[in-house]
């Protein structure tokens, strides 16, 4: 059996994010062969290939993974973002609707997609123009998404987590002095990872309100998710671990059992 391959997408010449190039040697560590593809032409450089979903793993943009696992008959993972599981969590009040029920009742709220990833960018509405902004970018009346009330963090980490081990945690937004209570972090990954929701590689972003307060901002999926300033050896391995379990779980023999 020949060595298990990595498709790395990229943009023209150039590999399409950071996530993407420092995975790279991470992956060839781990045994597999690298095979580029450009994402704005998958048809000749991807979907041509001889694939095998089961040993085979992507990483580039939430587009292509998609057409990737549509290719490989795979259906795709709903969101987690919120899981029930840590709701006392959150410090915030979140509903599931539908676009169409949003109205002005409210503003400012936050609203993402639900079960999409990635439809829209989550973003902070305050008037109704900004609604149509969201339509612009692929909201529908019929689209689930969540809406939040809004809770002031001034500072957001990512933490790595895979099989209920924080592997790294990355800030991203905010003051990066200002640092998350790690025992609450550490309880929230030990409530997830009891529940029957937790995936085998995701994120947890918290965040740090200005009472010192540590939140659950959201969960993201591995397979979504970029880097940001993980160690590529470290990132490698939690995508491929992801990938893998999201054949055995959403694969062709999942969806026929």
């Amino acid at each position: 059996m020949g060595k298990p391959k990595a498709f790395l997408e990229k943009a023209g010449d150039e590999w399409l994010d950071d996530f993407v190039y420092i995975a790279k040697q991470g992956l060839i560590n781990r045994g597999y062969t690298i095979i580029p593809f450009d994402g704005s032409d998958m048809e000749n450089t991807l979907l041509n290939k001889v694939i095998d979903p089961e040993e085979d793993i992507i990483i580039g943009s939430v587009e292509a993974t998609v057409e990737f696992f549509k290719y490989c008959s795979i259906n795709i993972p709903k969101a987690i973002s919120y899981p029930e599981s840590l709701r006392s969590y959150l410090g915030r009040d979140i509903v599931e609707t539908t676009f169409d029920q949003l109205n002005s009742d409210g503003f400012p709220y936050f609203v993402k997609p639900s079960s999409q990833i990635k439809l829209f960018t989550g973003d902070v509405v305050s008037h109704d123009e900004h609604l149509g902004y969201l339509v612009l970018n692929g909201a529908k009346p019929e689209t689930r998404v969540y809406k939040s009330t809004l809770v002031e963090f001034i500072s957001e980490y990512r933490c790595f987590v895979t099989k209920g081990e924080i592997r790294g945690m990355k800030h991203y937004i905010g003051d990066f002095e200002i640092f998350p209570n790690m025992a609450i972090v550490n309880e929230m990954v030990d409530v997830f990872e009891k529940s029957t929701e937790a995936p085998s590689a995701y994120t947890l972003d918290v965040g740090i309100t200005k009472e010192g307060l540590t939140l659950l901002v959201e969960v993201n999926d591995m397979w979504a998710i970029g880097s940001y300033g993980l160690d590529g050896d470290t990132y490698a391995l939690l995508c491929a671990r992801r990938m893998k379990e999201i054949y055995r779980n959403y694969g062709i023999e999942a969806k026929n059992s």
